[in-house]
């Protein structure tokens, strides 16, 4: 019921950005934005998941990893906030074009992120058999992957003058990215492959 949940609430916010683009005239620069901010959040949501889980298990030596990955993924969100400033607002002049309406949108995602923590709080039980070092790249498999595509792709789009078939295409192809992960996740996360890898190298080491 609540994996139904979680995926039913990735349909309605992707739904947003596509409201934006058949109706509200947003082009690739509005929706690239609000995917940035949507990184943001799910660190942020990360962070919190990550915290609560190592107040059931202690990381080794009392080293937060959850104050690691906020360093990290904050280093990255912020150089590829940056990234997409430069790109996307300032040579392709998305800023100059820009009228604002993210307000809405942005609620709307926090709202989101706060729901889909409260429903994996209780799925796996307040996360008492997470480990925050389990946990430290799982996030970071469905960023990667998404948005290099997103990038990419939003690139092409807005060297075509910004057609609303192409931007809402992308719109799509996210969507369809989201709820892949979605359901993979919910099968195992593919960020414990990348600690599964790491764990058999250590392992080789000694």
């Amino acid at each position: 019921m609540l994996a139904s949940i979680q995926l039913i609430g990735i349909l309605l916010f992707n739904a947003i950005p596509l409201a934006g683009v058949l109706w509200f005239d947003w082009h690739v620069f509005e929706v690239i934005l609000l995917y940035w901010f949507e990184n943001v959040a799910i660190g942020g949501a990360h962070f919190v998941r990550m915290r609560i889980a190592e107040r059931a298990n202690p990381p080794p030596g009392g080293m937060s990893q959850a104050n690691f990955f906020a360093i990290h993924y904050g280093m990255f969100t912020f150089i590829h906030g940056i990234f997409v400033i430069a790109i996307f607002g300032v040579v392709m002049e998305g800023l100059s074009d820009y009228r604002g309406g993210l307000g809405m949108p942005l609620l709307a995602l926090i709202f989101w992120q706060f729901v889909s923590l409260a429903a994996d709080h209780v799925l796996t039980n307040g996360f008492k058999d997470e480990k925050s070092e389990d946990m430290l790249f799982q996030p970071y498999p469905r960023v990667l992957a998404l948005h290099v595509t997103i990038i990419a792709g939003g690139w092409f789009i807005a060297e075509m003058g910004n057609p609303v078939w192409a931007v809402a295409l992308l719109v799509t192809l996210k969507t369809i990215g989201d709820v892949g992960f979605q359901m993979f996740q919910s099968r195992g996360n593919p960020g414990n492959v990348v600690v599964s890898l790491s764990k058999k190298r250590d392992d080789g080491q000694h």
